[in-house]
């Protein structure tokens, strides 16, 4: 079987690769555990300012449920929304500015590493190397770290290459 594609990144693949990235920290207990405990100390504060400004406590407590409510969208909004309206900007930024981006890379694997070659730059990075290693159904996102993560297009693998990637990701 065929190893090795050649392809060049899009700006949707890095996109998308956020998206992916986002809902995957989601999914982390440690994420969503300190998600909830801000949730908390944001409901407490809210309540407590009202409270401050001079709102009684039994109006306060029926309106507490309204009170969580919104902060948890507030929490949301600062957690997700804003990180991928601004990755998305800071990824057409990237575009216009890195050369790296828009040369083509020459992705090949077996089962102990992930090779990505460039006309300027080759890395071979073992597959337990990576901190995480997600899939949706546009790419393959290989996670060096929480902030730098490596983008393989599904749309430029065959059927059979997805199978081989996703056994050799289901071993590490």
């Amino acid at each position: 079987m065929n190893r090795t594609t050649t392809f060049t990144l899009a700006e949707r693949d890095l996109r998308r690769a956020l998206r992916l990235h986002m809902l995957a920290m989601l999914r982390q207990p440690r994420k969503l555990f300190a998600l909830v405990a801000i949730w908390l100390v944001a409901t407490a504060a809210i309540a407590g300012a009202y409270h401050l400004g001079g709102t009684p406590w039994p109006e306060l407590r029926d309106s507490l449920p309204k009170l969580a409510a919104l902060a948890a969208v507030g929490l949301l909004v600062l957690d997700v929304a804003v990180p991928l309206l601004l990755g998305a900007r800071v990824i057409s930024k990237r575009f216009q500015q890195d050369k790296l981006l828009v040369q083509p890379i020459t992705a090949s694997w077996d089962e102990e590493a992930y090779e990505a070659v460039q006309p300027s730059m080759r890395n071979r990075i073992a597959w337990r190397d990576y901190a995480m290693l997600r899939e949706d159904r546009h790419a393959f996102v290989f996670f060096l770290s929480d902030y730098q993560y490596q983008v393989l297009p599904k749309r430029a693998l065959s059927d059979e290459q997805v199978a081989d990637i996703r056994g050799i990701v289901s071993a590490v």
